[in-house]
Formats: structure tokens, C-alpha cells, sequence
């Protein structure tokens, strides 16, 4: 059959211009499109999260009449639902005989409400490429979709759910993803993964919608040969990012993919998010050995209460332990923190700075920017909120963005919160009188991290220019935008 698969543009993403050449792509998609050609469909894929609306409906209605797909598929993420939902809308309307499939994580989770306002379409509910892959055989041989599992489909007025389908086990035997779909000339970032699940249960996370909490890993082998396809087919490529829902959790994998690498003498620069454990000394080597270049840890908070209650299962102790074993390499170090977690207050702020603080003075964080926490259904964090009567299931159906999560505090009250934990630890704010006098003591660390660090240069000149000479910056970055395109 003949598919199209569309990722829907992030108009606020779009708006601010914050996709360049470089930025993640979404894997899944990838996974999908090679699974259905390699069982011989015909597969066209748009990638137009930084488009704006009018644009991403243009190509989507020029695609249709040039290519004449039998079935269209659409990818929705919370971020993007609005703009997906007006083109499902407008494409039903003038191609009604076209099959409508959506998946992702948002029309798993939101199912129902879905198919209750877009009764025609069906929903492929978690991981995609097996149920795809059967469902378009069922459409196409002109069977009933009923015997299908894992998927949802209005039948007679009521909303049918089919059983769930199994997970897949063997991740090898997936083709790689298709990186063509996302690659330029000027594209020097790849992104893969080398397992996928989580076994733990953040309240702020929604990922077990798809992954149901079970980790599963490809073979070493087979994440070696991706990244030697890779190299031969994009000889620009510079860097991997690995995107592992828990890249760390096995720490004796960990080092024999990185032994792999030396003795395949693969000469690339890597990227990779972890948590703080289990992380071992020797784990810790082999990265270093391999070329990782940095790795991302997930913190969220430097208050043990916060912590406790957003269920990361760590303490101040492990994390810093962690961070001493990182202290003589030349791996950069940053994590990601969210301001306005449940039970925040202005007392679990100041810990977090404190603490940030402190791991900063073992090891230097690099921090550009941090999150304010945001609501997204399927989490345990929107449950509280609709508890609290703060948010309904009907949000999702409106063009409203994702909401931030206010039931204890203001948007003001938030974002003074994450200006002041910015300015206390963010480099980039070292410029900035607030950011000065919060991080003055910190200065020799501060130094000695910029001098080890040349990478950070660019980094920190762009933050320059941007804060004092801002109308040049977006000149600037608007010239770097199109020549990107």
C-alpha cells in the first residue's frame, strides 16, 4: 500500500524558530517508516514540526494529490495536537475515502476522547510498527479490523478497543530507523537509541503509556553496525546522541558497548542522558574511552521531599557520589530540573539551589535553561490536577498549550521561582547583575570549567550576544534558520 506518515507542526516551536538542522528527530517515526518498507509498502514521511500552520498544510495537501496515498498516518504528541486535529479535519473532508490512522503517545493516551470527535479515523494505540504493519494487511485484503490488537476504532456509534499487543522483545529484529527522512548535507547530529522502557514511575512522566514500564535492549552488535551505517552513509556526521529511556540501567552493557567502540576504532563524539544510578567508577571510564562527550542527568530537584514525592528514588548522597566519579574526566555534565514539581515550595527552592550548588563545587553543572513543570495527561501529576479541579480531559480538545501545573502556585509565582534557581546556577547568567551576585562564590568553578571546556565558547558568546545585543542575535539566527532549511 501506498502511506503517508505526517508529524504535525509545534506551532509555538515553529513561531520561536527553535529548530535548527541539528535538533532531535523523532525516532519513532523513523522505526515505523523502515518497518512498513521492509515489508513492502510504499512509505513517504513529513517532518514538519518547525513549519508554520499555513505551510504544514500546503505540503501535506500538495503530498496527497502528487502521491495519492492509500492510508495516512498521523503522529500526535500533546505539543502538536491542535494543528494535527485541524488537519485531519480538513483532510477528511476533501479525501474522505483516504483510511486515517493516528498514533504516538497523545492518541494513546487520549483515545476516547479522540475518536469521539473523529469518529472515522483509527487509533494505533502504543508501540506502532507491528500493529500498523497487520492493520494496513487487514485494510487492504478488506478484512475487519476487530481481530487486530492493539488498536481503538469507532464501529455503530461505540468505541471499540481490541486486546493489547504483545511488546516487542527483539528489538533487532526492527530495521534501523529511517535517518534519511531528517538528514541534510549540513546535518552533523544523528540520534538513535540502543533500548527502549523505563522500569521506574515518575509521576511527571507519561512514557509507560507506550513502554509499559519494560525495558528491553538491542544487541550490542546491532547498535554497532547502526552506527557504522551511519558513518559510511553520512560522512559529516560528527556526533550520536542516545535518547534510552535509561541508557545507564545496566551498567555492564554500558562498558561493553563502549569497549565495542574502541576496538572499532569509531571515532565519534557521543551524547547520552542517564540517571544518577546505578553508575559505576568503571562504567564511567569506558564512556570516556568511547568519546562520550556529555551526559545528561535527570535531577528534577535538589530537595529530598521533592524527590520522595515525584518518586526519582534517589538521595542528595548518591547523586553526588555519582558526580565525584565524574570529577576528573573531561566529560561535561548537565541535568535537567523542573521548578514547580507537587509539594514545591519557596524552602524546596532554595534547597535546590543549594544542593545544585554543592554539586557544582565537585564537579561543574553546565545548565542553559530549566523546565517549569508542565501538565500532560497520563501522568500522576494531571491527575492531582484534575483532582484539584485545575484541568479537565476537554483541555485536550482545544487549541490551548500545554498547561504548566498551577494547582499550588501562580504562572508568576513559577516563573520567579525558575528565574531565581537560573540565576544561581545557570552559566549563562554569570553576566547578569541578579546572576552575579547569586553565583559570585562559585566563580573558581566557573573558571576552571571554561577553561577546560572550549565547546562552551560558541555556547556562551551566542548567550552574550543575545542578552546584550539582542537585535543583531535574531538577525543572526533568523540567517542561520534559512540557511538550515
Amino acid at each position: 500500500m501506498n502511506i503517508l506518515l505526517v508529524t504535525s507542526t509545534i506551532e509555538d516551536q515553529a513561531r520561536n524558530k527553535s529548530i535548527t538542522y541539528n535538533s532531535h528527530y523523532p525516532l519513532g517515526l523513523g522505526y515505523l517508516h523502515a518497518f512498513l518498507e521492509k515489508h513492502d509498502h510504499k512509505v513517504n514521511t513529513l517532518f514538519l514540526n518547525d513549519y508554520p500552520y499555513h505551510a504544514c498544510k500546503k505540503i501535506l495537501m500538495d503530498n496527497i494529490r502528487s502521491n495519492q496515498p492509500d492510508v495516512v498516518g498521523f503522529n500526535i504528541i500533546t505539543q502538536n495536537r491542535a494543528s494535527s486535529f485541524r488537519l485531519i479535519k480538513i483532510f477528511h473532508e476533501t479525501n474522505p475515502k483516504i483510511h486515517i490512522l493516528i498514533g504516538g503517545i497523545h492518541a494513546t493516551i487520549m483515545y476516547k476522547q479522540i475518536l469521539r470527535r473523529f469518529p472515522y479515523v483509527v487509533a494505533v494505540l502504543g508501540e506502532g510498527e507491528l500493529t500498523t504493519k497487520e492493520l494496513l494487511e487487514t485494510i487492504e485484503t478488506k478484512r475487519s479490523i476487530r481481530k487486530v490488537n492493539g488498536i481503538a476504532f469507532v464501529s455503530k456509534g461505540k468505541i471499540i478497543k481490541t486486546k493489547d499487543r504483545e511488546l516487542i522483545q527483539d528489538l533487532d529484529t526492527i530495521p534501523f530507523p529511517k535517518h534519511e527522512i531528517y538528514f541534510s548535507e549540513k546535518r552533523t547530529i544523528a540520534s538513535m537509541i540502543t533500548s527502549r522502557g523505563c522500569p521506574f514511575h515518575c509521576s511527571f512522566c507519561v512514557l509507560k503509556a507506550i513502554t509499559r514500564s519494560v525495558p528491553r535492549k538491542r544487541s550490542i552488535n546491532n547498535v554497532i553496525q547502526e552506527i557504522e551505517y551511519l558513518v559510511t552513509r553520512y560522512p559529516q556526521l560528527e556526533t550520536i546522541w542516545f535518547h534510552d529511556d535509561q541508557f545507564f540501567l545496566i551498567n555492564a552493557r554500558v562498558i561493553e558497548f563502549c569497549n565495542e567502540i574502541v576496538r572499532r576504532k569509531i571515532k565519534l563524539k557521543f551524547i547520552c542522558s542517564g540517571r544518577f544510578k546505578p553508575v559505576s567508577k568503571e562504567m564511567v571510564q569506558a564512556l570516556e574511552r568511547a568519546g562520550f562527550m556529555q551526559v545528561l542527568f535527570g535531577l528534577e530537584s535538589g530537595s529530598p521531599k521533592i524527590l520522595k514525592l515525584c518518586r526519582k528514588f534517589i538521595t542528595q548522597e548518591e547523586v553526588i557520589n555519582t558526580v565525584a566519579l565524574f570529577k576528573n574526566t573531561k566529560i561535561i555534565l548537565t541535568a535537567f530540573l523542573i521548578v514547580g514539581l507537587y509539594g514545591e515550595t519557596e524552602e524546596t527552592v532554595n534547597e535546590t539551589i543549594r544542593f545544585v550548588q554543592r554539586m557544582q563545587k565537585v564537579k561543574y553543572f553546565y545548565f542553559d535553561d530549566i523546565g517549569t513543570l508542565v501538565i500532560y495527561p497520563g501522568t500522576e501529576i494531571y491527575n492531582i490536577a484534575k483532582r484539584a479541579g485545575f484541568i479537565r480531559d476537554s483541555y485536550w480538545l482545544t487549541e490551548k498549550p500545554t498547561p504548566l501545573f498551577t494547582v499550588e502556585h501562580t504562572k508568576h509565582e513559577l516563573s520567579l521561582y525558575k528565574n531565581r534557581v537560573v540565576n544561581a546556577i545557570a552559566l549563562k547568567h554569570v553576566i547578569t547583575f541578579k546572576g552575579f551576585l547569586a553565583q559570585y562564590h562559585m566563580i573558581p568553578w566557573i573558571i576552571k570549567f571554561v577553561v577546560e571546556n572550549i565547546p562552551v565558547y560558541p555556547m556562551y558568546a551566542q548567550h552574550v550576544l543575545q542578552r546584550f545585543f539582542p537585535s543583531t542575535y535574531l538577525t543572526m539566527q533568523r540567517l542561520f534558520i534559512n540557511k538550515s532549511r
